[in-house]
C-alpha cells in the first residue's frame, strides 16, 4: 500500500473512532437522562446514520445493553413505589373501617341520648299542662325522626366514602399488576 492510501485508511479509521465515541457518549447521557435508547434517536443526537450503528455490532449492543438497564431500574422504582402505595392504601382502608366502626358506635349512642331527651321533654311538658297535648308528642316523634334520618344519612355518606376507598384500591392494584407486562412489551420494540 502506498502512503497516500494507508494516510487515507488510518483517516477512516480515526473518524470511525470519532463517530463511535460520539454515538457512545450519546447513550450515556440518554440512559442517564432515563431516556428511552432507540437507534434511530441515539443516531440523530450523534450526528451519525442509523446505517454506522448498525454496521458496528458493539454500538448495538451497548444500546440494548443500557436499554435493558434503563428498564430494570423502572420496574424496579414501580415496583418499590407499588409496594408503598399498596401498604399506605391497607392503612388507609383499615382507618376509615375503624372510623367507621366509632361512628356507628356513636350514633347509636347519639340516638339513645337524642330519645331520652325527647321522652323528657314529652314528660315534662304533659306534666306542666296537667292535660296531654295530642300534637306534642306527633312533633316530638317527627323532631325525634328527623335526627335520626340526619343520623343515618351522615352514615351512608361515610359508607360510600369507604366503597370508594375499596375502588380507588382495586384499580391501582390492577394497574400495578399490569404494570410490568406492559413495560416488558414496550421493552422489545
Amino acid at each position: 500500500m502506498t502512503d497516500t492510501a494507508e494516510h487515507l485508511v488510518r483517516l477512516r479509521r480515526l473518524d470511525s473512532q470519532t463517530k463511535a465515541d460520539r454515538v457512545r457518549a450519546v447513550i450515556d447521557a440518554m440512559a442517564d437522562g432515563g431516556e428511552p435508547l432507540v437507534v434511530a434517536h441515539v443516531a440523530r443526537k450523534a450526528a451519525v446514520s442509523r446505517r454506522f450503528i448498525y454496521d458496528h455490532p458493539e454500538l448495538r449492543a451497548d444500546i440494548e445493553r443500557r436499554s435493558a438497564e434503563i428498564a430494570d431500574r423502572f420496574i424496579t422504582t414501580v415496583a418499590a413505589s407499588a409496594r408503598v402505595t399498596g401498604a399506605s392504601l391497607r392503612a388507609d382502608l383499615e382507618n376509615v373501617k375503624a372510623q367507621n366502626v366509632r361512628l356507628r358506635g356513636e350514633i347509636g349512642l347519639l340516638a339513645a341520648r337524642l330519645g331520652e331527651s325527647v321522652a323528657s321533654d314529652v314528660r315534662s311538658e304533659m306534666s306542666g299542662r296537667g292535660v296531654l297535648d295530642a300534637a306534642a308528642p306527633n312533633l316530638a316523634l317527627e323532631e325525634h325522626r328527623a335526627e335520626v334520618a340526619d343520623l343515618h344519612s351522615q352514615l351512608t355518606s361515610r359508607n360510600d366514602e369507604l366503597q370508594a376507598a375499596r375502588q380507588i384500591n382495586r384499580e391501582l392494584m390492577e394497574k400495578l399488576n399490569a404494570a410490568p407486562h406492559t413495560l416488558s412489551h414496550v421493552n422489545r420494540r
